[in-house]
């Protein structure tokens, strides 16, 4: 049995090695004129609807992957993240220097060999110094059948954009024989705060020449990425490569997603997002749920202790802050503002503040219980607010499915997103509310059509039920309406969807609450439809 093991490892990982010779980094010269495109497969817009860090990536907390390792990689000016329980080498000397950290198994010896030579294979002769790493899993109790793992290459980029780049990645794999290139897809669909970063899809054929013998695995059910990213100063590509083995490949392709998600250029400006106006404490008092002594104390702010401002009530007395993770107030007598706190909200009459999107032209108005922000530039009392909210069952906030209802609703529309609304509530609440607002062009369908297309294709409980009113918006226009119970959540999902005077731009409210609290809060949701307006 234990013969037959690692037969099938071995072919594995043979067909991995060769396949991914194939990969070299394309260096430009005399006969790759870095200016001009490769020909071959199209390049497909990819979009991120949710472009907030999570886990581990910088000033964020909580996550479902909390507290990876990270390594820096200073010759690379790189920072990588990787699971719990994978190993890491940042060089081939490092590499060959984890075998004293595993147990005697022959197949550690079986492992580590394999991983070597798949480097090798991957890191041209003479070009070692382009290798940046490589991670990959191993259970000495629980020997994995699949080779998964990354493997790293920072490649000069010599003035080629990141799309001529892929290009040329691309080509090299489909001249091979070795594979079939399905897809290109650019765009910031994996990245924080917007960066881009190309993804080539391709497919493993099960027959393949490997030295001097052919290997030949049945049906091997393998799919290959290579992720490139581009450095802050243009000067470097990193090419992330990983095949998807087995029947967990979707869940281990999700996990890669986060390693391309974690990787931190170490001089990136990106990683220190800004604050935002913030307002410090004069000397102690007390923190409440409200604008009023009349709200409940919820907490005590030190003296100097400095907090993010977030708006200002009708009258101008209190300032609202984020205190743990939760939207407070404090009394403006007892506080200084910083030079830029004029620029935060003031709530009007009611309560409510008023949000201006001029991309989308839209205006959005929520109630001061609820913070809106742009997902795409978050500010620190953006994260900090996002990390506390709470899904289910005491897990973290789902980013991931969160991006996948959004890619349903929009058909791949990911970049329709123009903020999120999260609504603040009493500590240790089960379920954070939220809202995602859309914006996108109508491109000729009316709006029933389009509610209804992204009806059918909810991920719900039951059908989910559309119907149009009339009644919601004060200048009579139609809405529609669709709801649904969420699946594996006990959440409501109500959306909003109305077409703008012009009949060129459709927008949506997608709110996305708890059950218990859905009654309660409709007459609020009614009134957020109510006030959006079409400012274009």
């Amino acid at each position: 049995m234990a013969a037959k093991h690692r037969t099938t490892r071995w072919a594995i990982a043979a067909i991995v090695s060769l396949l991914l010779t194939a990969c070299i980094p394309a260096t430009a010269g005399p006969e790759t004129p870095i200016s001009a495109p490769a020909p071959g497969t199209p390049l497909i817009s990819i979009h991120n609807p949710l472009v907030l860090p999570v886990g581990d990536t910088p000033l964020s907390s909580g996550g479902p992957f909390q507290g990876w390792p990270a390594i820096e990689v200073e010759r690379h000016g790189l920072k990588i993240f990787h699971p719990h329980g994978w190993l890491f080498a940042s060089s081939q000397e490092e590499l060959r220097a984890l075998r004293p950290q595993l147990d005697e198994a022959e197949m550690a010896d079986a492992l580590l060999t394999e991983r070597v030579s798949y480097v090798d294979s991957l890191t041209p002769p003479g070009q070692e110094q382009l290798f940046a790493g490589t991670g990959f899993p191993f259970d000495p109790h629980s020997p994995p059948l699949e080779t998964n793992g990354f493997h790293l290459l920072a490649v000069p980029s010599e003035g080629r954009s990141l799309a001529t780049y892929a290009r040329e990645l691309a080509a090299q794999l489909q001249a091979s024989g070795l594979t079939f290139v399905r897809s290109i897809e650019i765009g910031p669909g994996l990245r924080p705060w917007g960066e881009q970063a190309a993804i080539i899809r391709y497919r493993i054929d099960g027959v393949r020449a490997f030295r001097d013998r052919v290997v030949t695995v049945p049906r091997p059910n393998v799919d290959g990425r290579q992720v490139v990213l581009l450095s802050p100063d243009g000067g470097t590509f990193l090419t992330v490569t990983y095949d998807l083995w087995g029947e967990h490949s979707e869940w281990v392709e999700g996990l890669l997603h986060e390693v391309v998600r974690r990787v931190q250029w170490l001089e990136d400006p990106a990683l220190k997002p800004h604050t935002g106006p913030t307002v410090a404490s004069n000397h102690s008092m007390n923190v409440r749920r409200g604008p009023g002594t009349d709200h409940p104390v919820i907490g005590g702010a030190a003296a100097d202790q400095q907090f993010a401002a977030i708006s200002r009530n009708a009258s101008g007395d209190w300032w609202q802050i984020v205190f743990d993770g939760r939207l407070a107030w404090l009394h403006s007598d007892y506080v200084t503002a910083s030079a830029d706190a004029d620029d935060v909200p003031l709530a009007d009459g009611t309560g409510w503040l008023k949000y201006y999107d001029d991309a989308s032209g839209l205006s959005i108005s929520f109630p001061s219980t609820w913070r809106y922000f742009d997902p795409a530039r978050p500010t620190a009392a953006d994260l900090a607010l996002f990390s506390a909210a709470k899904r289910y069952d005491s897990e973290q906030f789902d980013v991931a499915g969160l991006g996948r209802m959004v890619s349903t609703m929009t058909y791949r529309r990911d970049d329709a997103v123009t903020g999120l609304g999260l609504h603040s509530g009493p500590a240790g609440r089960e379920a954070s509310n939220f809202v995602l607002v859309f914006s996108f062009a109508a491109n000729g369908r009316t709006l029933k059509d389009y509610a209804q297309a992204a009806a059918a294709h909810t991920y719900s409980i039951t059908p989910a039920r559309v119907r149009t009113s009339v009644g919601l918006r004060p200048s009579g226009e139609e809405v529609v309406l669709v709801r649904y119970s969420e699946n594996e959540t006990n959440n409501e999902v109500w959306q909003a969807w109305l077409l703008s005077p012009d009949g060129e731009t459709l927008a949506a409210l997608a709110f996305s609450i708890h059950s218990d609290e859905f009654a309660a809060l409709r007459p609020v949701l009614n009134e957020i439809v109510r006030r959006l307006r079409w400012t274009g």
